[in-house]
């Protein structure tokens, strides 16, 4: 969402501030979890139909690629990829790619064919000093060996769009993943079963320490950016009863998980805590918390399930 935020603020296709973008997409909703907690369940859902419909929702326009090792037409597409993205730089328009620096998100704002390498802007410019390093168009993709996927979203153009439909869509689109009952596979889990399989892991001692850390800021962010689009909702917009109750329980669920942080002596910045050991009585300081926040969001769906035009 940052990566996206960023080229869609500078190609002038979107004036949505992060906090609007990130809530009218729906994406500060998404809330997968694995079994054991793994860093992985944060990727964990369709990019494709995904990615396309967020920015679809807030009228702009765009063309979504997605190869991974195995099919046919994987290799060419890593060489096509390069044609793709110098022809939407010359456009003016930079490009959201998968695994810029490492299995993260990011921008490629440039090119220098003399060279053969992408101007890229990921998480390195958090993690060092110059920020991250330029990448050569062959290792599109394959900068975090564990999911060499080929990814990379090139915005077009933006239209109007109906904001009120949009604000809807969005709390509708909640609603379902908190509610769902399957998700992409056995070992993971959207929503209220997401809760549950986290406390699971905890209660039982199954969790991986970096994915634990990984999955709560991730989350934490999440939570603390839905909580301002609710608020937001609330106050500028007031398109459905109950959207002051529901804000209000979504302040408490970012208060909860900005404790769970506190409470993991974890870091908003960068990824220095990441890797760093949980010890068992922080495990078990989250356990309270994530079920208040169940608890929480439980209320909140019921309160938005209330209108009508929820479906």
């Amino acid at each position: 969402m940052g990566a996206a935020h960023g080229v869609l603020s500078a190609a002038k296709l979107t004036d949505l501030s992060l906090m609007e973008m990130a809530g009218m997409t729906g994406m500060a909703f998404h809330l997968y979890m694995h079994k054991h907690c793994d860093a992985a369940a944060v990727t964990v859902y369709d990019w494709v139909g995904r990615h396309q419909s967020a920015l679809d929702r807030i009228g702009v326009l765009s063309e979504t690629y997605h190869y991974e090792p195995g099919s046919r037409t994987y290799e060419p597409a890593k060489k096509r990829a390069a044609f793709n993205i110098k022809n939407a730089i010359d456009q003016g328009t930079g490009v959201v790619a998968w695994a810029i620096d490492t299995g993260e998100f990011g921008i490629i704002y440039g090119y220098d064919d003399e060279d053969g390498v992408f101007l890229v802007d990921g998480v390195d410019r958090f993690n060092r000093p110059l920020g991250s390093d330029p990448m050569l168009y062959e290792n599109i993709g394959m900068k975090f060996p564990p999911a060499p996927f080929v990814h990379y979203q090139i915005p077009l153009a933006s239209v109007a769009f109906n904001r009120e439909q949009t604000y809807i869509d969005s709390l509708t689109f909640y609603v379902h993943e908190m509610k769902k009952g399957y998700h992409m596979s056995p070992d993971f889990q959207s929503g209220f079963l997401a809760y549950d399989i986290w406390v699971h892991s905890l209660k039982n001692d199954t969790y991986n320490p970096f994915g634990l850390r990984y999955c709560t800021i991730v989350y934490a962010e999440a939570k603390c950016f839905a909580a301002e689009y609710m608020q937001y909702l609330a106050a500028d917009w007031g398109g459905l009863k109950g959207m002051h109750d529901v804000a209000g329980n979504f302040k408490q669920v970012a208060v909860i998980y900005r404790s769970m942080m506190d409470a993991l002596e974890q870091s908003w910045d960068g990824g220095g805590d990441l890797g760093k050991k949980v010890t068992t009585d922080q495990a078990k300081q989250l356990i309270p918390y994530l079920q208040q926040a169940k608890e929480l969001e439980y209320e909140a769906v019921k309160q938005l399930e209330e209108n009508k035009e929820i479906k």
